[in-house]
């Protein structure tokens, strides 16, 4: 039965931290807080030449050594809310409640990546390098009110923004550290809390999907239109009622770490939707068909894409009962079952109860569905089945974050970062016990 074991306590922010994000082609963890710096955290991975006989390493095996490398201390006037690597690893954006966005490079960076993926896999384990240089390329202005949320495009060729002015912003990255802002869209009525684009489109030429999630109830589905702008294509609005959670008896950890004696009923399922609910996370699985969102109310669910047009519809598909108090993180990586198994990887979930739960996510195939059929999977149910969860996560305080590092190097480890309202970044593995 997999658990999650904790790497190691970093050292953490003196304000709630509220982003991690691993860099996708560099060893570093990054992390953002109320107290207006980045922290850059750099890594090892222990060296393997195993080929794996379970989904997720053992609770024996070699771990990653982690240390805090760098603090930027930000321009930023007040917290730093959300951040976000670009594709290529090299630029950072931090997204601020000072209403601006920031984007950082690290200087000399062409030197420093060839000593970075020299020390991937320990031959220079031990060596402290010194503390790297970060500069402010340039600061993006427009927002009338906090910024919550900023995120690269796949191919890194757009930069979105979200904030509390109810406005989603789209940035073109230009050469030389140029951004031209191209769309402005105010399809929300209330605070825009995160965004989440798209993995495959820019890949398949269709215009890049951009979803955002907001204090109004609502996901919208915004793509760059062929004929036209940037325009929202579907507004997703939440309606099912929740599943209850159920923990087989016979998984003791599950148990401990979800059902409080005095109130298993309260941990087990979410009230019914008997009003609106903020949508605070959303996720978009590996391979994009589905989209996960996290709600007010603790529950998780999952949305498919009905066809494998740009403008194909999203139906909501499940509703399950997670967390206690708001889901306020997601994130979801490839791994566990195998794709041919009906996997369609691993989404991990933080709440304001302090829990981290780890969900198996699968396609549940109708009697002679045959692999591949794309037609039959676009209405094929998707279902999720916790695998294991781990209560406390940072002490009493919110998990405010959740990513899973998704590396190359790293891939079949399960490694997972963690920010908490007390400041702390944790870094976790799922194992097999």
């Amino acid at each position: 039965m997999p658990s999650l074991q904790l790497l190691d306590s970093l050292p953490g922010h003196s304000d709630p931290a509220w982003s991690v994000s691993f860099n996708p082609s560099r060893p570093l963890l990054a992390s953002c807080s109320t107290d207006k710096t980045v922290r850059l955290y750099t890594y090892t991975l222990p060296p393997t030449t195993d080929t794996p006989s379970t989904p997720f390493p053992t609770s024996s095996s070699a771990k990653p050594a982690f240390h805090l490398s760098t603090t930027i201390q930000t321009s930023h006037k007040r917290t730093v809310r959300s951040i976000a690597w670009a594709p290529s690893g090299r630029t950072l954006a931090t997204a601020s409640f000072d209403s601006t966005v920031g984007v950082w490079e690290e200087v000399n960076a062409d030197l420093v990546d060839s000593e970075d993926v020299e020390g991937v896999f320990g031959s220079n384990e031990g060596e402290d390098r010194g503390e790297k240089e970060w500069e402010c390329v340039t600061t993006l202005e427009g927002h009338d009110s906090e910024c919550k949320g900023v995120r690269f495009s796949n191919d890194g060729g757009l930069l979105a923004s979200c904030s509390r002015d109810k406005s989603v912003w789209v940035w073109e990255v230009q050469p030389d550290a140029d951004f031209e802002c191209i769309a402005v869209m105010m399809e929300h009525a209330q605070d825009v809390k995160c965004i989440a684009w798209h993995p495959h489109e820019e890949a398949s030429r269709n215009p890049s999907i951009l979803a955002s999630a907001s204090y109004d109830s609502h996901i919208h589905l915004l793509f760059d239109d062929p004929d036209g702008d940037w325009c929202a294509f579907q507004k997703l609005h939440p309606k099912l009622p929740a599943a209850p959670l159920t923990i087989p008896a016979t998984s003791s950890s599950l148990v401990a770490n979800l059902v409080e004696p005095q109130s298993a009923s309260e941990q087990l399922q979410v009230p019914p939707l008997l009003e609106d609910e903020t949508v605070w996370s959303l996720a978009w699985s590996p391979c994009g068909r589905y989209l996960a969102s996290g709600g007010d109310l603790g529950g998780i669910r999952i949305w498919t894409r009905q066809g494998n047009q740009p403008d194909s519809q999203f139906v909501e598909s499940v509703h399950t009962a997670a967390h206690s108090r708001s889901c306020f993180s997601l994130s979801w990586s490839p791994g566990g079952i195998s794709v041919d198994s009906g996997g369609l990887g691993i989404l991990a979930s933080g709440g304001g109860d302090g829990k981290i739960l780890i969900w198996q996510i699968y396609l549940s195939q109708p009697s002679g569905l045959a692999n591949g059929d794309v037609a039959a999977e676009s209405h094929s149910r998707p279902g999720m089945t916790l695998i294991t969860a781990i209560k406390e996560a940072h002490g009493v305080s919110d998990v405010n974050s959740v990513a899973w590092c998704l590396r190359e190097e790293s891939k079949g480890l399960g490694i997972l970062g963690s920010a908490g309202d007390d400041g702390g970044v944790r870094v976790w593995r799922v194992v097999e016990d």
